[in-house]
């Protein structure tokens, strides 16, 4: 007898190797019985289970478990990828890490350039940005909402005086057409530039009157310019219709001086009774941003500029008549140089408000840029 032994207690019975007994429970059996069937019975879905619950853990998305998954965290994989989009091999690994989310762009754009995986991805996607593929694909856009035009209407009911009724209509159009257009926030400008009164031989330039931008644009009351007949803005004027530019066109019948941050750019005349006012103009960092769906987008906003303005803001098309005026950097810099210590003095001088004042600085400007415009161009001519 061994020690330890106690001979009181019965043996302990003996279970059949083959009988129902024998049998561990299912969790033991799983882990222990046989380590490879059960692997291969479980299969996928045993492994996404134990993923999603890492991903979970670690605060991962399913998007970002798919995409980790796909990749396989290799180089090359994640440079193709990234070549592919467009971004940096850095921001794939942020994707993936869960660091931050990709623009609803990029994820369409994944679903395109990866084909064998879509299904998969698309389902991801569905999961971890619910609703983002059902917005409208890259290019096209919902149509202006109608809430807007029910605002713009009641407004243009309710306010009687026109400088109040003009500016909070303009605010609220600018605002609804840079969150319509621009919902990302990768850069836009839009623009309502008013004809200048006409002077004895008709109108002679456009002035910017209203702007409304979003970075990296940089916009200040004091340095508005007026734009002539060699601009997008005029160029509509003249014509009476919508025109549009992009650094991608190089064989447009009409070559623009763009500004700083504009890759292309939409003027549309704004319009009442066959009669002008001045122009929309609407410019994007991005050199394909205007498909047929956006450019509608600026006439219908161009149609509600018209309905902020009084009457007595339009003019006849034949009373356009419009002249070169010089680069328009250089224009801006010399409007924040000297136009607010002009205002002031002729206020001063001529006990005027200060809105008649401005007025009628900008009539004297407008006709000194006029002359000056010649030697300008003559300057950039020559230029190498």
């Amino acid at each position: 007898m061994k020690q330890g032994h106690d001979s009181s207690r019965p043996p302990r019975r003996r279970q059949r190797v083959g009988g129902p007994e024998a049998r561990p429970p299912a969790r033991t059996r799983g882990r222990h019985a046989n380590p490879g069937v059960a692997k291969r019975g479980r299969g996928r879905s045993a492994a996404r289970s134990v993923e999603a619950a890492d991903s979970t853990a670690m605060g991962l998305t399913p998007f970002s478990l798919t995409l980790q998954r796909i990749l396989k965290r290799d180089r090359a994989l994640i440079a193709q990828l990234a070549g592919s989009l467009g971004v940096s091999e850095n921001t794939i690994y942020r994707w993936m890490n869960g660091q931050s989310e990709p623009r609803p762009t990029y994820l369409r754009q994944i679903l395109e350039v990866m084909p064998e995986h879509r299904r998969e991805l698309q389902e991801a996607i569905e999961q971890s940005f619910p609703n983002v593929l059902d917005l409208p694909p890259v290019g096209e856009l919902p149509p202006v909402e109608r809430e807007l035009y029910r605002q713009v209407l009641e407004l243009r009911a309710t306010i009687g005086q026109d400088d109040s009724r003009r500016w909070q209509m303009i605010e609220l159009i600018f605002e609804a057409a840079i969150k319509h257009l621009d919902p990302e926030q990768r850069g836009l400008a839009l623009t309502y530039a008013e004809l200048m009164p006409p002077r004895p031989d008709g109108i002679h330039s456009l002035y910017e009157a209203e702007i409304r931008a979003t970075s990296p644009w940089v916009t200040t009351q004091e340095s508005r310019a007026f734009l002539g007949s060699t601009t997008l803005a005029g160029t509509a004027a003249m014509l009476q219709r919508l025109q549009v530019w992009s650094e991608l066109d190089r064989e447009q019948r009409h070559q623009f001086v763009a500004e700083e941050f504009e890759r292309s750019a939409c003027a549309c005349p704004v319009l009442f009774a066959s009669r002008c006012s001045g122009v929309l103009i609407v410019s994007s960092t991005r050199a394909d941003f205007f498909s047929p769906s956006v450019c509608q987008a600026v006439n219908e906003y161009a149609l509600l500029v018209a309905l902020a303005l009084p009457e007595s803001a339009f003019y006849d098309p034949s009373l356009i008549h419009l002249r070169p005026m010089p680069d328009i950097r250089w224009q801006r810099e010399e409007i924040s140089r000297t136009f607010v210590n002009r205002v002031i003095a002729y206020a001063r001088r001529f006990q005027l408000s200060r809105p008649e004042a401005e007025r009628r600085v900008r009539m004297e400007m407008e006709e000194e840029f006029e002359q000056l415009a010649p030697t300008h161009f003559a300057l950039s001519t020559e230029r190498p």
